[in-house]
């Protein structure tokens, strides 16, 4: 009877490991990411001007095209290499859903495999990238 209940104690045991350490499901980047509520009722401080759109716009290109692609659907050339893929942020119910305080926080701290922003760009920079993204949405 001991060696049965060892026997079975030790099989949970490495059950209970490998289910640590098991591959989980690719998911698109967006699901499950959750936002600080004080950080998504952040209001964007920078004018919405052509000028600050043309320079989200070139930050864009810059910094995230490779994953997100040149209009946002997360289809960039990185992403045959990147899981989980970013998430389509052009779709009306993304565009809908993200607030411009809760699009700038996710570009400011990133969520693997998205590196944080914060030191590549300041944060006039990123909320240019935040009135550029607003312009991604799908018709």
């Amino acid at each position: 009877m001991r060696k049965v209940f060892i026997a079975v104690s030790s099989a949970l045991a490495i059950v209970s490991a490998l289910a640590t350490v098991a591959p989980r499901p690719v998911q698109a980047q967006d699901e499950g990411w959750v936002v600080p509520q004080e950080e998504r009722a952040k209001p964007n401080p920078v004018e919405n001007t052509p000028e600050a759109i043309a320079a989200g716009k070139a930050l864009f290109a810059k910094n995230c095209v490779m994953c997100h692609g040149e209009s946002g659907k997360g289809d960039g050339p990185a992403t045959q290499y990147v899981k989980p893929a970013p998430a389509d942020i052009t779709t009306a119910e993304a565009q809908g859903r993200m607030t411009d305080g809760e699009i700038f926080y996710k570009i400011t701290v990133g969520k693997r495999p998205m590196p944080a922003m914060n030191r590549k760009m300041d944060e006039t920079e990123r909320w240019q990238v935040v009135h550029y993204v607003r312009t991604l949405r799908a018709p």
